[in-house]
């Protein structure tokens, strides 16, 4: 009997750590942040008989912010939102049969807003603190606006500046004191621009988003 006893009291104790690993509370994290946004693809590109177009953004400074809610130590879920002030490069030229070509170089006041709510998955999580790494996935919007989008077409502007985004991402984090973390995050907005008016087909948009920030926590263990 005392050995069933110790077997039965054995299996209590390795149980009960995950047990307690299970009643863990909720992690939330808030952070803000400051980067670049690196545009990888051209908005329009296109090439006619008589001439040729193009623009697209400049890598801009982005500013923005986060909120995440830990669940476990290794699964969370964030949303984040930013502001970019992207100017729009415009090329092109016109060819006009014996006349000099007309020739079109020049940047153009443009703005962004981006956001997502993403899943991360810890590669790398406590006990192994102060350091983290994480990846991320999840679905995200492009809004673009300002004078280039607002003014273009003698005045009428763009129909629609807005597009649904696929976000891809990975993260790293080194707590410096409790609740306080350095963050840094390379991600990738996947999107595709298409204008009506343009009567083109959508080009896809790779933007990749380089970010460092101070993120803090509250709750956990």
């Amino acid at each position: 009997m005392l050995r069933y006893r110790a077997l039965v009291l054995a299996l209590l104790l390795a149980l009960l750590p995950s047990s307690l690993r299970a009643q863990q509370p909720v992690t939330f994290t808030v952070s803000g942040f400051g980067g670049v946004l690196i545009p990888t693809a051209d908005l329009y590109d296109e090439v006619f008989p008589d001439g040729a177009v193009n623009f697209s953004h400049k890598a801009s400074f982005a500013i923005g912010g986060r909120f995440g809610i830990w669940a476990t130590s290794r699964i969370g879920i964030e949303a984040e939102a930013m502001y970019l002030s992207s100017d729009v490069e415009v090329s092109g030229l016109i060819v006009i049969p014996e006349q000099p070509v007309f020739q079109v170089d020049e940047t153009r006041d443009a703005t962004a807003f981006m956001g997502s709510i993403s899943l991360l998955y810890a590669l790398i999580r406590p006990p192994l603190e102060p350091l983290a790494l994480f990846v991320s996935g999840g679905v995200g919007f492009v809004v673009r606006g300002g004078e280039f989008f607002d003014d273009a077409f003698e005045g009428r502007g763009f129909d629609d500046t807005s597009d649904i985004a696929g976000v891809f991402g990975i993260g790293i984090r080194y707590g410096v004191a409790r609740g306080v973390w350095l963050r840094a995050d390379v991600k990738d907005y996947l999107s595709s621009f298409k204008e009506e008016q343009l009567q083109s087909d959508s080009q896809l948009q790779n933007d990749i988003l380089i970010t460092a920030g101070i993120e803090l926590s509250f709750g956990g263990s």
